[in-house]
């Protein structure tokens, strides 16, 4: 599978270029912007009636169902979530293609504790459970299959625990009271709130990166934003504290909540020891914070 991080619009195949074109009238010229993880292309393209947002990534790509899932998010999703709308997406020469609204970010927000971002955040994670219950259609797996996809991972660093993982008795507590069925349920979740993930323009705060999504309990949603809180500077009484301000939160089952905290911090302790040497460092930061969690949560 060829590396297409930073393709430009030239670079594209001419299938794909005419597809788009077809669809948003001729391109007038094209910015490369950042792919994130999933690689792939992203580009700005200048259009008569303004820019809009590509990205496209080969189907043999192991990205791919990460656009796929997105895809199928951008079908549905309702006027109410603040999101930029998909315009249009389709499988053409071996890509997977999906152009967006253009969204006019100045930058990613801050989730630190003296954050002016954080009340419009918290306002995108209520909106979202009580929009997205119940789920709108997208075909997403559920939210059993993506913390399974954390366990596999966590499962295996406890049955092996190295030597400087800190926090053992807490974590293996913690992962005994994982609840499968309190997690299931019928609202489609993003699942992967962060700062990337939410960026800050004249418009307000918008969400993008769908590609996680899932269907599941709607406090599953609040659950994954504390994590990031902690990671961010709050300790985990303070980011308990403003997940109080979402309604789906107050229905979190205490032990299914801690067993959740144990799966996304082991996931996260697993891969900073064994993941890709680029992304090592900040995954044993995001491991810390999961892991205050935990032991805040375990006593």
């Amino acid at each position: 599978m060829r590396d297409v991080t930073g393709y430009g619009w030239g670079d594209l195949p001419a299938e794909v270029r005419d597809a788009v074109e077809a669809e948003c009238v001729p391109i007038q010229h094209a910015a490369s912007l950042p792919s994130g993880l999933t690689g792939g292309t992203a580009l700005s393209l200048g259009a008569p009636h303004g820019p809009v947002f590509l990205k496209a990534l080969p189907t043999d790509s192991p990205s791919a169902p990460l656009y796929q899932r997105e895809r199928l998010v951008g079908a549905v999703l309702p006027e109410g979530v603040p999101a930029p709308r998909m315009l249009w997406s389709r499988h053409t020469a071996g890509w997977i293609t999906l152009v967006f609204e253009h969204l006019d970010a100045r930058r990613e927000v801050d989730l630190g504790p003296a954050s002016p971002d954080l009340g419009d955040v918290m306002d995108i994670v209520r909106v979202l459970g009580e929009t997205l219950t119940p789920n709108p259609g997208a075909e997403v797996p559920s939210a059993t299959d993506n913390v399974q996809f954390l366990m596999r991972r966590a499962d295996a660093l406890l049955a092996d625990p190295p030597s400087d993982l800190a926090s053992l008795p807490a974590y293996r507590a913690a992962r005994a009271r994982l609840d499968w069925d309190a997690i299931a349920g019928g609202t489609l979740l993003h699942a992967d709130l962060h700062e990337g993930n939410l960026l800050a323009g004249p418009a307000g705060v918008r969400l993008i990166g769908w590609g996680l999504a899932c269907q599941g309990n709607a406090w599953v949603e609040t659950a994954l934003l504390i994590p990031r809180l902690i990671l961010a500077g709050h300790t985990p009484e303070q980011a308990e504290a403003l997940a109080e301000q979402v309604p789906a939160w107050k229905a979190a089952p205490e032990a299914a909540v801690t067993g959740l905290a144990a799966a996304w911090s082991l996931f996260r302790e697993y891969v900073a020891r064994n993941g890709p040497e680029r992304i090592r460092a900040s995954r044993a930061c995001a491991a810390a914070a999961g892991r205050a969690w935990v032991e805040y949560r375990t006593g």
